[in-house]
C-alpha cells in the first residue's frame, strides 16, 4: 500500500525530487581563479531553442583531441572548468558543457534535458574540431550524459568519475518509486563500442566503488577500471590527466589494430 501511495503522488512530487537531485549554484556564488588563461566563453542550443552557456580550451596548433567535459548534479559550468582545467595537458582541447538550470542557464534539469543538453554539446565539440578527435568526460551523474553520449554516437573515447549504476541504487528503496529520472549506466555501457575508462576513488563516499565494478561487468571487454587509491568522490584532475590521455592513446591504439 505504501508503494502505491507513491507512486500515485509521484507526478505531483518530480519537481520536488528533482530539487534534491540537482543542484545548481549561480556563476555569482562561485568564483575561480584559473591557474592558466582563462577559457572562451561560448554557447550551444539544444533542439528546443534553450541558449546554454560553457567554456572552451582550443587544442593547440597540431593536436587535433577535444574532450567534451560534463559536470555533476551541484555547482555549474564554471566550477568544471577550473577543475578539468588539468585536461589541458599536452595542449588538448576542452569544452565544458553545462545543462539547462545550471550556472543561470534557462530551464529545469530532468534526465530528458540533460541528455539533449549533451546532444548540443557534442554537436558543439564536432563543430569547433571538424576533422578531430572527439573525447567525452563525466564526472558523478555528468558520467550518465557521457555514457549516453557514446551509446548514441561514435566518439574516439570516453571516461567517467565517480559515475553510478543507476539513479535509483543511491536512494533509500522506499524512494525510489518517486524517481521522475533513472539515468540506467548500466545499461547505457553496455550499448559503447568505444574504449571506456572508469575512474573511481577507492574512498568514495557518496558513489560506492562497488559500482565502479559492476558498470565494468556490464560494458565488457572495452572497458578499463582504474582504482584511485586513497581517493574520493572527485579526485583533482591534476593528478590524473597525463594518465588519463596516456591511457585514452593506448586503447586507441589497440582498437585500431584489431
Amino acid at each position: 500500500m505504501a508503494a502505491l501511495l507513491l507512486l500515485l503522488a509521484a507526478p505531483a512530487q518530480a519537481d520536488v525530487v528533482r530539487d534534491r537531485i540537482y543542484q545548481p549554484v549561480s556563476l555569482a556564488d562561485t568564483e575561480v581563479e584559473f591557474a592558466g588563461e582563462p577559457p572562451l566563453p561560448l554557447q550551444a542550443a539544444p533542439a528546443d531553442g534553450l541558449a546554454l552557456a560553457g567554456y572552451y580550451w582550443a587544442p593547440e596548433t597540431g593536436n587535433d583531441r577535444l574532450v567534451v567535459v560534463f559536470h555533476g548534479r551541484d555547482y555549474n559550468q564554471l566550477v568544471m572548468a577550473r577543475r578539468a582545467e588539468a585536461l589541458r595537458e599536452g595542449g588538448h582541447g576542452v569544452l565544458i558543457a553545462s545543462y539547462r538550470g545550471y550556472g543561470d542557464n534557462p530551464g529545469r534539469p530532468s534526465q530528458q534535458g540533460l541528455f539533449a543538453d549533451g546532444e548540443a554539446w557534442l554537436a558543439k565539440a564536432r563543430e569547433l574540431n571538424p576533422e578531430g578527435r572527439i573525447y567525452l568526460f563525466g564526472f558523478s551523474l555528468g558520467g550518465a550524459v557521457a555514457l549516453e553520449l557514446a551509446a548514441r554516437h561514435e566518439v574516439t573515447g570516453v571516461a567517467t568519475l565517480g559515475a553510478f549504476t543507476r539513479l535509483a541504487d543511491q536512494v533509500p528503496a522506499l524512494l525510489r518509486p518517486l524517481l521522475p529520472d533513472r539515468y540506467d549506466n548500466l545499461a547505457a555501457i553496455a550499448r559503447v563500442a568505444e574504449p571506456v575508462v572508469l575512474l573511481h576513488g577507492a574512498k568514495d563516499e557518496v558513489v560506492d566503488p562497488q559500482a565502479a565494478i559492476r558498470l565494468e561487468a556490464a560494458g565488457g571487454a572495452n572497458v578499463t577500471r582504474v582504482n584511485l587509491i586513497g581517493g574520493a568522490h572527485f579526485v583533482p584532475l591534476e593528478a590524473i590527466a597525463a594518465k588519463l590521455w596516456s591511457l585514452w592513446a593506448r586503447l586507441e591504439g589497440e582498437r585500431s589494430e584489431r
